[in-house]
């Protein structure tokens, strides 16, 4: 097929570095340094399928955590950070009474 192709430069986007790229055994297009960038793509490998579906869960709550702090604009500290907290004042508290109890 032959034919004129026209572009008009306001539609096109623009990057740094635009490349092919094998990982594993496929090959990916990859667009580095781009002015505008609104989607992304994380590639996962992994030994198995079990394996694959469980980083693909823990990645999936993990953007979920971050859309719900871009959302609400605040955080709460988790990972057991209110039971070391806990644990470090009641730790202080003890040691200030004279017995065991």
């Amino acid at each position: 097929m032959e034919s004129e192709e026209n572009f008009n430069p306001e539609d096109l986007g623009f990057a740094t570095l635009v490349e092919e790229r094998r990982v594993g055994d496929w090959e990916y297009m990859f667009f580095e340094g781009m002015k505008e960038q609104r989607a992304s793509t994380i590639i996962v490998r992994g030994a198995n399928e079990y394996f694959l579906d469980e980083v693909e869960r823990s990645i999936h709550d993990s953007l979920c955590v971050v859309k719900r702090v871009l959302e609400s604009n605040s955080i709460v500290a988790g990972g057991g950070a209110v039971e070391v907290a806990l644990s470090i004042y009641l730790d202080d508290f003890s040691r200030t009474l004279g017995t065991r109890e």
